[in-house]
């Protein structure tokens, strides 16, 4: 992978970031792994453990805890469910199903590492410019457009999606979820309109 700059290096780890749903979060000593979602203003929102919530040395790795992971020292902030940010949990909800914890945190990334490159976790944190349109953009494609997300789905993934359900829009690409995860389509040209949108399923 050819990083020539820190824009560069910066914009592949954030579409990295955008095209995984899953990590493994360390906190202390212990580990475990969870999904997330992206804010429209571009913060993690995971549900939390009591426990990790605690003080101490948090490290995310996106996918998973493995070799060719992205490495994010993280630290957690608690947020209600029932208050302003109640939007976030219920987001975390549409993409990946009840939650099987009652706590809720933002995830402020304050470092990275990927492809043995560091990272200012602030270049990571990038706000969705589609978010006003992204609800009637996926309640379109929901209703009028199913067949075509899953060929398109099909052909951009090789994930055949019997029953696709677009959960979330941004530049990079369109989020579909499907009895087994997410699967994100990417678009090779970044998205800037609806019309953007719907052409690739055209």
């Amino acid at each position: 992978m050819d990083f020539s700059n820190e824009a560069k290096i910066s914009d592949a780890a954030w579409s990295f970031l955008r095209s995984n749903t899953t990590a493994t979060l360390k906190f202390g000593e212990h580990a475990h792994d969870l999904s997330y979602v992206i804010s429209p203003t571009g913060a993690l929102v995971i549900p939390a453990m009591i426990a990790m919530l605690q003080p101490c040395d948090t490290v995310m790795f996106i996918p998973d805890y493995s070799e060719d992971c992205m490495e994010m020292h993280v630290s957690l902030c608690q947020f209600s469910p029932t208050g302003e940010q109640g939007v976030l949990a219920d987001r975390w909800n549409v993409y990946h199903g009840e939650s099987p914890d009652v706590q809720w945190a933002l995830v402020d990334i304050d470092a990275a590492r990927y492809h043995e490159m560091f990272i200012d976790g602030e270049t990571l944190c990038r706000e969705n410019p589609l978010a006003d349109i992204e609800p009637s953009v996926c309640k379109e494609l929901n209703t009028q457009h199913q067949d075509a997300v899953r060929a398109t789905c099909f052909a951009k993934t090789n994930v055949d999606v019997k029953e696709p359900f677009v959960v979330g829009v941004d530049p990079l690409g369109v989020d579909i979820r499907a009895p087994f995860g997410i699967v994100h389509i990417p678009t090779s040209v970044p998205f800037a309109s609806p019309e953007d949108v719907f052409a690739l399923f055209a």
